[in-house]
């Protein structure tokens, strides 16, 4: 994400208000970002998060009420274009696994090109209370919609149980989560073959899995996803 537009020209500068107003909260956002995301939580002040965005504690009280209410901000505005970008890759078209391949393989690259977004999302969010955690609660339930479709493709052979999107969806989290902790998320992208794997078995069953996380091998973004991330 552009989270850092260009310091704004000091003395009169004949901007329209709302430039000035969008620019100032884009970089109290993306300081909150950057610092979350390198130093903690805790380490996200509002004196650091003002002193790295460059603007003042009087500006930064007119958008944010405290350091949690910044976080909380940064949160939804990454799950936002988050979830844009894996709608983006599921409408890429085929069958249901070649979608699901698309999501998770957008997905990982993006966590391991902004290392520092993929910390605030899955480490800091669980130092930052529990406002916080309840977003994240809600994120993972709404990356849950791309796995309601494997109980079509799976057919009438066997039932699954209702909760298996969520469990899914959390043993992913939980997988990224530990590489993120460890500093290993440029590592990320190596594990499509895996996750998808551990995604579709539940619904196709493992030989059907296997051969599907086989076949497919890392895409190329498409303009939409770009224009979405």
């Amino acid at each position: 994400m552009d989270w850092t537009p260009a310091q704004l020209p000091s003395g009169r500068h004949g901007l329209p208000r709302e430039y000035v107003v969008n620019s100032q909260r884009s970089r109290l956002l993306g300081a909150a970002v950057l610092i979350a995301g390198s130093e903690g939580y805790a380490g996200m002040t509002v004196s650091a998060v003002i002193s790295r965005a460059g603007v003042s504690r009087k500006t930064f009280y007119e958008f944010f009420q405290d350091r949690e209410d910044i976080f909380l901000a940064a949160f939804d505005q990454l799950l936002d274009h988050a979830l844009d970008g894996a709608r983006a890759a599921y409408e890429t078209g085929g069958s249901w696994p070649e979608r699901l391949h698309a999501v998770l393989d957008a997905g990982l690259r993006a966590l391991a090109a902004n290392p520092h977004e993929a910390s605030v999302g899955f480490v800091e969010v669980l130092a930052a209370g529990p406002r916080a955690l309840q977003r994240r609660d809600g994120a993972l339930r709404e990356f849950m919609q791309f796995l309601s479709p494997g109980y079509e493709a799976a057919g009438d052979e066997a039932p699954i149980p209702p909760l298996m999107p969520e469990a899914i969806v959390g043993a992913v989290y939980e997988i990224i989560y530990a590489r993120v902790l460890q500093e290993s998320t440029a590592e990320l992208p190596e594990l499509l073959p895996q996750l998808l794997f551990c995604a579709l078995a539940p619904f196709l069953g493992p030989r059907a899995a296997a051969e599907q996380a086989a076949a497919m091998p890392p895409r190329e973004e498409t303009e939409r996803e770009r224009a979405s991330a």
